[in-house]
């Protein structure tokens, strides 16, 4: 896309593994590209993966050290605490790093005018009565990382309609791919250890919108680059919903483990976790011509293939 291609960009958490994904991608668009990550879960790896970008390794929280850095035309603000039990375990941590680390980045692009592209949460939404949920539901998050992911688009709002910045938000789903964590290598580390039994935490009956990384990275570059998403909101998931005991009989399908793996559940979940996990993604489809491609079945083969793991 050309729109990028006098554009300095900064990435927050572009070590991780969205941000890697992300940076990849910027890398063959820009010739400017600087990710910013503290390796608390990013991994080095993916910086040097990306080898045309500029590395600083370093904390959002260093507000000085942010808006020393060259001046950002756009900012990806993907940096952040995701750990729903820890975010209930360690509620100051929590914001400091996704509230009050969303504050230091809006900072830096007030004092840049840059345009910022900033990665919320479907934990917004809390358990939502409505499906697939919209993005005028409303808040009613149910875990401090909800809680804290609101503060930040609402940091994001009051930045937009006091100081006239350029911003997007984008609600993600649940995002899986290559290099990722999440409950689909949960299942497969612990079929790695004992294919013959797979324990599910909670009761199984737990829904999620999974959604692949290139798919995200899809929608976070249109959200870059379209004039019509300033100021806007949008969901980004598959439009979908998967009980996660059926994605663990699909992955047991996918190992040839159906019927022979015994499925045990804990029937308690983390304080914090969602129920469903359901997006109404019309709006994304309408304005930004986004349109996710790649199936969860699909994708858990080529994962597994990955993993070396036999099929």
């Amino acid at each position: 896309m050309e729109q990028f291609e006098n554009k300095r960009i900064l990435v927050t958490g572009g070590a991780g593994f969205i941000g890697f994904h992300l940076c990849r991608k910027l890398a063959e668009l820009a010739p400017n590209l600087t990710i910013y990550d503290n390796l608390s879960s990013g991994k080095l790896e993916n910086v040097k993966d990306v080898p045309k970008a500029k590395f600083i390794q370093d904390d959002i929280l260093n507000l000085k050290k942010l808006c020393t850095l060259e001046k950002a035309d756009l900012i990806f603000h993907l940096a952040a605490q995701v750990v729903v039990p820890y975010s209930m375990e360690n509620p100051i941590a929590d914001f400091e790093t996704n509230a009050r680390g969303t504050l230091n980045v809006l900072e830096k692009a007030r004092k840049d005018d840059s345009r910022v592209v900033f990665a919320s949460s479907a934990a917004v939404y809390g358990n939502p009565a409505k499906f697939p949920t919209p993005e005028d539901y409303g808040f009613n998050p149910f875990s401090c990382y909800g809680l804290s992911k609101v503060v930040g688009e609402q940091y994001c709002k009051m930045y937009m309609n006091q100081y006239g910045l350029d911003i997007t938000i984008l609600r993600f789903a649940n995002v899986y791919g290559s290099r990722c964590h999440g409950v689909i290598h949960d299942f497969l580390d612990k079929l790695q250890r004992n294919p013959a039994k797979l324990e599910i935490i909670g009761t199984g009956l737990q829904s999620r919108d999974f959604v692949h990384v290139s798919d995200i990275v899809n929608g976070l570059i249109l959200a870059a680059a379209k004039e019509n998403a300033l100021g806007q909101t949008y969901n980004l998931g598959f439009g979908t919903t998967t009980k996660i005991i059926d994605l663990a009989k699909m992955i047991l399908k996918i190992l040839n483990l159906a019927g022979k793996t015994i499925v045990t559940t804990t029937n308690v979940s983390w304080q914090g976790d969602i129920d469903t996990i359901w997006f109404d993604i019309s709006k994304a489809q309408r304005e930004l011509q986004w349109h996710p491609q790649v199936r969860l079945e699909d994708n858990l083969r080529e994962i597994i293939r990955e993993r070396k793991m036999p099929q």
